[in-house]
């Protein structure tokens, strides 16, 4: 029997319920009658409450205390052990697809294919590969990306097709008029493929141990919770930012609706054990809170006189900058204070040796960008940023967890770090039953 691990990132199963109980979703339904839903506890506070950071306690079984990895791609600059080349050490073949903060260590995964900003060895058929790399850029691209649904399928279709089954084709089509209306479904696509890449690749390789992480939940729950009818507070996204709940769209419901059809398929792969994890979950933002990306890196700074840097953009506001030595990092500093807003600097920078991980640190209006200044110079540079967000809704240390061979959930919350052990545990030992047969 393998053990599938689906880790659906601080998607809201409070909201879920309520979904459930007007029976919109069969699948996370059959969960809640079976009394397979547990509350994890990450135990972190702000700012320890990052994705990046409690990913990596479900991958290592420690707490953010005990692993130290607290911003995304860190996990290429530390040797912590994690599930997948834990449990290859012991005999069990792994796989994974976008692990959130992860390494692939193993000497001879099934197939590992990391996320899309952690930049780690990638194991997968050179198709295979050629998608994945795809995926990747429209993912870091997404922000300002205008292309249209019949470009970008015309790209990915040749690739993604012998992945595709009959009953995911029709839930790419239940996806599409939604999309094609909406720019926060397009997200939906990518969760949608990489399920399919991942139920491919573990019908052909058969490994032990697999995990598959899907992250357009998270993404629109942090940009449309206002739009949906499973939000009561009294805020609201302007109209010029959403038009969801004036056209009667709910976006939460949407997306909750694609992964309940996910769920469906990977509780019903013969000869499976099967958890789902979520990490965290989300509460609604009670202030006005905006994100912004820069547009074009290599241009923006350019125009600044940053020299020497190697930019790699992370998810959201968030980059890395990394330089030949210590000192060529010192020395951008000056440089990078010399944009500023006001009398703030825009970017918080987090020195860390020969690299400077940077946010942009704005968070007001758009109109507050076209007073960003360069070297004391006043200029209109809003075009250099995208909006990513309104900011809808923020983390909580309350997560899930779903096993579903497993006993009925106890009441009391599960500590995050220790999913690692129970998840371990399955697929060690059935690969002892296997062996004993």
């Amino acid at each position: 029997m393998q053990v599938l691990s689906l880790e659906l990132n601080e998607l809201n199963f409070h909201y879920i319920k309520n979904f459930v109980d007007r029976g919109a979703l069969p699948n996370f339904a059959r969960l809640f009658a079976d009394n397979r839903v547990r509350e994890t506890d990450a135990g972190e506070i702000y700012p320890e409450l990052e994705p990046w950071i409690q990913w990596p306690t479900v991958y290592t079984g420690k707490t953010y205390a005990e692993h130290q990895l607290f911003r995304l791609g860190d996990i290429v600059y530390n040797d912590q052990p994690q599930i997948w080349d834990y449990l290859e050490q012991r005999g069990v073949k792994v796989g994974a697809i976008s692990p959130m903060n992860a390494s692939n260590r193993c000497a001879d995964a099934a197939f590992f294919l990391p996320d899309p900003w952690t930049h780690t060895k990638l194991v997968a058929d050179p198709k295979v590969a050629k998608l994945y790399a795809l995926l990747g850029s429209l993912v870091n691209d997404n922000a300002t990306a205008d292309a249209s649904i019949a470009k970008l399928a015309s790209r990915i279709l040749p690739l993604a097709l012998p992945h595709m089954t009959s009953a995911s084709i029709v839930e790419y089509f239940k996806i599409l008029p939604v999309a094609l209306k909406y720019k926060w479904a397009r997200a939906a696509f990518l969760d949608r493929l990489l399920a399919d890449v991942f139920v491919s690749l573990w019908k052909r390789h058969k490994p032990g141990f697999a995990s598959l992480f899907l992250n357009a939940g998270a993404h629109i729950q942090h940009h449309h919770t206002y739009d949906s009818k499973a939000y009561d507070g009294e805020r609201a996204n302007p109209g010029w930012y959403s038009k969801a709940a004036e056209t009667g769209a709910d976006p939460l419901l949407f997306i909750y609706r694609v992964y309940d059809a996910i769920v469906g398929e990977m509780l019903a792969l013969k000869d499976t054990h099967v958890f789902i994890t979520t990490g965290l979950s989300q509460v609604p933002n009670k202030r006005e809170h905006y994100q912004y990306r820069i547009v074009d890196f290599p241009g923006f700074f350019a125009k600044v006189g940053l020299e020497g840097a190697t930019i790699r953009p992370r998810m959201s506001r968030d980059f890395l900058l990394e330089f030949a030595s210590v000192e060529a990092a010192k020395a951008a500093l000056p440089v990078l204070d010399r944009v500023r807003v006001g009398d703030a600097p825009l970017f918080a920078v987090d020195e860390r040796g020969e690299t400077l991980f940077c946010q942009v640190g704005y968070f007001g209006p758009p109109e507050g960008l076209e007073a960003v200044t360069i070297d004391g110079q006043p200029g209109d540079h809003s075009q250099a940023f995208a909006l990513v967000s309104i900011e809808n809704a923020i983390h909580q240390p309350t997560g899930y967890f779903v096993d579903a061979l497993g006993p009925r959930a106890e009441p009391a919350p599960l500590p995050l770090a220790d999913v690692f052990d129970r998840m371990c545990a399955a697929a060690l030992a059935d690969r002892h039953e296997v062996r004993a047969a």
